[in-house]
């Protein structure tokens, strides 16, 4: 049996109620013969003892409900679904490089209850392809940008080694303290296109063939040796449109219109470039309705003698991004913006794109914001450095929210 439960899904399936208390308990005494039965209650299961001692802190009902969990996992259909179909962001909302509360706002694209007896979901957010079932059962609107909760389940098993990368950036195991982060990493290939034509901003083609950018990471968990619940970032603050010409150009992400369609294609994912792929065609549609409710922006819009400094700085309720102002003649890359919180420690990266910081468990009541040339910050500011940045900074800013 390959399924097991995090503590907030039993927390979550022991707050249910039951009504048939009869039922109740022909069930525990069902679990305490599976209990005492080696052939039907196996170790890869959740071990006699485990299960015993979960029945026997527990009430009727709670142990019905424990029962509950382990006959559905007996359909192997059915229990592939239940661990994310509907609350990916709450199992690994905090276990991802994708930080975040998502789950509070979240649109609910596919219910935990739409998945039928025989593991089948009518939905347009889940779909199968080569042996590999893609689902987008969440999703969360932010105006910098859109978090997708997706869980991907491969029919014949992700290999140890497919595992073993995507854990630790290698085929071999290592300790908890060696590793660099507490998640793992999927990669993909895919290309995107946001329809803002109906507010009359023409049409963003995300095609990294081409230049342009789509999502290429989900960060995340195996729940088990077929399962992957994880988080797919959408930045929306690179994104560009069409011109008349055809041409690309960058528009301020400001001025993003509050609904527009975007669409995902998906055609491969890997832990590893030279490793194991799984190929397949996975097309999703999304109705997007930005939500600004906990967007707050600050024109701070001042620069040093040289015209370098900050334009604007936007905080979510996940993130926080300082516009980056330069003059003629300069590059954005030659320079790098570092945020520190409220207590002066530095903020990490949010995403693929390091300017953009997590606030996620920081306060940031109050911010400060230093720009520094990328190669001072990287030989003299960096990781513990961070206590340089004042002494090195080419322009420095204090912001409160």
């Amino acid at each position: 049996m390959r399924q097991e439960y995090t503590k907030k899904e039993y927390e979550r399936i022991l707050s249910m109620e039951l009504t048939e208390p009869e039922i109740v308990k022909e069930r525990i005494q069902e679990t305490y013969g599976m209990i005492r039965t080696d052939s039907r209650c196996k170790k890869s299961m959740c071990g006699k003892k485990r299960m015993h001692g979960l029945i026997r802190g527990m009430s009727a009902a709670a142990a019905a409900l424990v029962l509950s969990v382990t006959v559905c996992a007996a359909n192997p259909a059915m229990a592939a679904k239940l661990p994310f179909i509907g609350h990916v962001f709450r199992t690994v909302g905090a276990d991802s490089g994708f930080a975040g509360d998502f789950e509070n706002g979240a649109v609910q694209l596919v219910e935990p209850d739409a998945v039928q007896e025989d593991g089948t979901t009518d939905s347009p957010y889940v779909q199968t392809d080569n042996g590999v079932t893609f689902t987008i059962s969440e999703c969360n609107y932010g105006s910098m940008a859109m978090y997708l909760a997706v869980g991907i389940e491969s029919e014949e098993g992700f290999s140890k080694d497919f595992r073993n990368f995507a854990r630790y950036g290698s085929y071999e195991e290592t300790t908890e303290s060696e590793m660099a982060v507490p998640y793992s990493t999927l990669y993909m290939e895919s290309t995107s296109e946001a329809d803002f034509s109906a507010s009359g901003k023409g049409t963003y083609q995300g095609n990294p063939a081409e230049g342009t950018s789509s999502p290429y990471y989900i960060e995340g968990k195996f729940v088990d040796d077929h399962i992957f619940a994880g988080i797919i970032r959408v930045d929306l603050v690179h994104m560009g449109i069409l011109d008349e010409t055809g041409g690309w150009k960058e528009f301020d992400y400001k001025d993003l219109p509050d609904a527009f369609s975007y669409a995902l294609h998906i055609t491969d994912l890997f832990a590893d470039v030279e490793g194991e792929h799984l190929s397949g065609n996975w097309d999703f549609v999304l109705d997007v309705k930005l939500n600004r409710e906990a967007t707050v922006q600050k024109e701070v819009q001042d620069t040093n003698e040289e015209g370098i400094g900050i334009g604007t700085v936007t905080k979510t309720a996940y993130e926080l991004y300082a516009d980056l102002l330069v003059p003629d003649g300069r590059e954005h890359t030659d320079y790098v913006v570092a945020v520190c919180d409220a207590e002066g420690k530095p903020l990490e990266s949010q995403a693929e794109y390091a300017e953009i910081y997590s606030v996620y468990g920081r306060d940031v009541s109050r911010v400060y914001v230093y720009v520094v040339e990328e190669t001072v910050y990287m030989d003299e500011c960096k990781g513990n450095n961070y206590i340089h940045l004042p002494e090195k900074a080419v322009y420095q800013t204090e912001v409160v929210f």
